[in-house]
C-alpha cells in the first residue's frame, strides 16, 4: 500500500470515528455533570470525557498549580516555598545528590496531594571551587602553577596573595633550572636548591623557599558562604626536573559541610508547619 493509500485510509478511519461519536449519546457519570461516557455507535471502546479538563484552556486560570521549577540557591528555594506552600507541602533533602526537593502539594497531611507541583534546588559549584578542584592532585610545571596562582589570587588567604604571587613569579623566572635537592626548614617551609644554566660551563646557585601549605577562602556552591580550605603543596624532582602541584585537604568533607549549611538555612526559613525530611521522594 502506498503512502497516499495509507493517508486516505487514516482519514476514512477518523471520519468514521467522528461519525460514530456523533451518533452516540453521552451519559453522565455521577451527579456533578463533570464526567460523561460516550459509547460509539460502532460498539468500540467507550470514551470518558472530562468537561472541566476540556474547558480549562478557556478559563482565566487553571484548576490548580502544577509543574516543577529548578533553582540554584537556598534563598530562591525558600522564596518559592514561601510564596506557594500549602498544608500538603513537604521538603526533602539528600546530601548525596546534593539537592533539596520541595513538593508543594505533597503528602504532608493525612489526605494526599497530587505531588505534581514542586521546586528543585540543585547546587552548582562556583568557578573558583572548580578551578582549584580541577588542579588538585595534578603535577605540572612551575609555570602552570604560577598561572593558576595569578588567575585565582583573590582566593588566597595565607600566605598573602602578594607573597604567593611573588613565589609564582619566581617559579616563572626559574623554570629553566636544574633542581638538585630539597630540605625542610625549621619554619616548616621547603627549600629547593637549584642551579640555573646560563651556558655549558658556568652556573649560579640559589634557593627557592615555598610554603608547605597555603590557605584558600572558597565558596563551594553558588550562593553559599566561603570556607577555609587548606591546600598542601606536593613536588617531585626527577633528573633535575621539577614537577609541582598541590592537594586540597578533605574536599568531600568541605562540600558535605557546605551542603549541611544550605540544609540548615532552608530548614530555618521554611514556613511554620512545613516539614524538612531526610531522603528523597519516590515519584
Amino acid at each position: 500500500m502506498s503512502t497516499t493509500d495509507l493517508e486516505a485510509a487514516e482519514t476514512e478511519t477518523e471520519a468514521a470515528f467522528r461519525a460514530g461519536m456523533m451518533a452516540a449519546e453521552p451519559h453522565p457519570i455521577g451527579s456533578d455533570n463533570r464526567f460523561y461516557v460516550v459509547t460509539p455507535a460502532d460498539g468500540s471502546t467507550p470514551v470518558v470525557i472530562d468537561l472541566l479538563d476540556r474547558t480549562q484552556h478557556l478559563a482565566d486560570t487553571p484548576l490548580r498549580k502544577t509543574g516543577q521549577v529548578t533553582v540554584h540557591t537556598a534563598a530562591a528555594l525558600v522564596g518559592y516555598v514561601q510564596r506557594h506552600h500549602t498544608p500538603h507541602t513537604e521538603v526533602w533533602s539528600d546530601v548525596e545528590r546534593p539537592a533539596i526537593f520541595a513538593v508543594i502539594n505533597g503528602n504532608a497531611k493525612a489526605t494526599p496531594g497530587h505531588g505534581d507541583h514542586a521546586a528543585l534546588l540543585t547546587l552548582r559549584k562556583t568557578d573558583a571551587w572548580k578551578a582549584w578542584e580541577a588542579a588538585s592532585g595534578r603535577y605540572g610545571t612551575q609555570l602552570q602553577l604560577a598561572e593558576l596562582i595569578e588567575d585565582r589570587a583573590i582566593d588566597i588567604v595565607n600566605p598573602s596573595s602578594a607573597a604567593l604571587l611573588e613565589v609564582a613569579q619566581t617559579f616563572k623566572a626559574a623554570r629553566q633550572v636544574d633542581f638538585e635537592s630539597s630540605h625542610r626548614l625549621s619554619t616548616g617551609e621547603v627549600s629547593l636548591v637549584y642551579r640555573e644554566q646560563n651556558n655549558a660551563s658556568a652556573g649560579k646557585k640559589g634557593e627557592l623557599a615555598i610554603p608547605e601549605t597555603f590557605e584558600l577562602a572558597l565558596a563551594p556552591f553558588e550562593g553559599s558562604p566561603t570556607y577555609k580550605v587548606i591546600a598542601r603543596l606536593r613536588y617531585r624532582i626527577t633528573e633535575g626536573s621539577l614537577a609541582i602541584g598541590f592537594v586540597i585537604e578533605r574536599p568531600k568533607d568541605i562540600l558535605a559541610s557546605a551542603f549541611e549549611d544550605v540544609h540548615t538555612e532552608v530548614a530555618l526559613a521554611l514556613p511554620q508547619g512545613v516539614p524538612m525530611l531526610s531522603g528523597w521522594p519516590t515519584r
